[in-house]
């Protein structure tokens, strides 16, 4: 039987969440090396990671499920690396860059991917600027060891 995060609204109440590392999973072309960047900070750390995965208003039934199915897949290839570590799925409908800093308040660590040049909307920018916790970017979603940027 799959298992299915359980979604929710932006700002609708979570489960405390006292040292987490949060993968911010937006269906971004950077989810393989967040994923795995978070679960590695979360090892490293003695933490437990969240993986968010935040998806655009509008979408179909059908289409919801397909993104959260291949974002689930991939934080559980990502989970490999650290087999033991707590984790918790999570998804929630709403705009990547406020949803992320409203989901992160109690968070130690927020993992996202970096933005586009070209995109209108810059949410790593928003976040670095806006969460209160950590922010680490991955940079590099094309190899298998990814650059990052962290802001404290």
């Amino acid at each position: 039987m799959p298992i299915h995060p359980v979604p929710r609204s932006p700002g609708q109440s979570a489960p405390d969440r006292g040292s987490d590392v949060v993968a911010g999973l937006v269906h971004d072309g950077h989810t393989t090396a967040v994923a795995e960047a978070a679960v590695r900070e979360a090892a490293r750390r003695g933490s437990r990671v969240r993986f968010l995965q935040v998806l655009p208003r509008g979408l179909s039934e059908e289409a919801h499920a397909n993104v959260e199915t291949a974002l689930f897949r991939i934080a559980v290839d990502a989970l490999r690396a650290a087999p033991h570590l707590a984790c918790t799925f999570e998804s929630v409908v709403g705009t990547p860059a406020e949803t992320l800093v409203e989901e992160t308040r109690r968070a130690d660590l927020l993992v996202l991917g970096a933005d586009d040049p070209e995109a209108a909307v810059r949410v790593a920018d928003h976040c670095r600027a806006h969460c209160v916790c950590e922010v680490l970017v991955v940079t590099d979603a094309g190899s298998g060891r990814s650059q990052v940027a962290v802001r404290a």
